[in-house]
């Protein structure tokens, strides 16, 4: 059996992302962000690629400033783009919502549609947002942690076209290639048809490098497609050895008292075992303890379960 014209074209538009980048210079002179010119290309063209403009949509998870979901909006006028984003993380001075309001009004992209919601609330009550429509377009680029990633996967199931495709961004992160290899192997109706990354974050590259790939996938992509034929061969993203022990230090931290503190405590242990100044780390991790005083002080000091108010025992009521 041969690819369906869908995934060669699938295929072709990730080829001209990779080589030319965004479709056009729309907005040039307001946009900007943390996406890779090829993933915003990406996401364009795929868009293009949609049939029905009518009961169909682009739907993205992290709208942070409007890079990608404006993008997409200004370039397909005519169809509805959605984004989800309560603006929780990544926006220390609380100014994106601002930020993305301000470039939907300058760029007049009155089909560009923001859910400012919590992505699993917004997920779990999707036809309130984009009605009867079905998700054509999927960009996962919210929080990167493990369960974050595993539920928008398969909270949007649901709500997928036949012909949907997914996006799956910052695949560079070993817990987001987890997440999607975990969601594949369990739900084999879907393979992966593309993968790249970069050598390291953005953060950590020296310019040259970090310019070529602010020009292609950035932080690394996988993009995944409804294979209902089952004839794309299965492809799953690598996942590291080390991820099993670090989910068992999750379970350990979780149960700690102090656990909504463990950033806070790695930058101390940093500078101790780093022999640097540790004075700027502890005001920072007492500072936080004294914003929560209450709460900690509350729990024991190791094995806080958390169950209070569960019943001790039910069964499921069907009269």
């Amino acid at each position: 059996m041969g690819i369906p014209a869908f995934f060669r074209q699938v295929i072709a538009a990730i080829r001209e992302a990779e080589r030319d980048g965004l479709v056009s210079a729309k907005g040039a002179d307001v946009l900007g962000g943390l996406s890779g010119r090829a993933t915003v290309g990406l996401l364009q063209r795929l868009v293009g690629l949609v049939g029905d403009r009518h009961s169909l949509c682009y739907l993205e998870i992290g709208v942070f400033q409007g890079l990608s979901l404006l993008s997409v909006a200004i370039e397909h006028p005519e169809f509805a783009c959605f984004g989800i984003d309560n603006f929780s993380i990544l926006d220390p001075k609380g100014e994106n919502l601002g930020i993305v309001e301000d470039r939907t009004r300058r760029l007049n992209a009155t089909n560009a549609h923001l859910i400012n919601r919590d992505y699993e609330a917004a997920l779990e009550q999707l036809p309130r947002h984009i009605g009867s429509r079905k998700v054509a377009v999927f960009f996962i680029d919210g929080a990167h942690d493990y369960r974050s990633q595993l539920m928008a996967l398969l909270l949007i199931r649901p709500y997928l076209s036949e012909r949907a495709v997914i996006i799956v961004d910052d695949a560079n992160y070993f817990d987001v290639r987890q997440s999607t290899r975990d969601f594949l192997v369990s739900h084999p109706e879907f393979k992966m048809i593309f993968e790249a990354y970069s050598p390291g974050h953005p953060a950590n590259l020296d310019q040259t490098t970090r310019e070529t790939h602010e020009a292609g996938w950035l932080n690394g992509v996988n993009v995944l497609v409804l294979d209902h034929g089952d004839v794309l061969p299965a492809m799953l993203p690598r996942v590291e050895p080390l991820a099993r022990d670090l989910y068992v230090n999750e379970w350990l931290a979780h149960r700690h008292r102090f656990a909504e503190l463990a950033p806070e405590a790695l930058d101390l242990a940093a500078a101790i075992l780093n022999g640097t100044d540790t004075m700027a780390a502890t005001d920072h991790i007492t500072a936080a303890y004294a914003r929560d005083k209450a709460k900690f002080d509350a729990r024991l000091e190791d094995r806080n379960l958390h169950c209070q108010g569960l019943p001790e025992r039910r069964f499921t009521a069907w009269e």
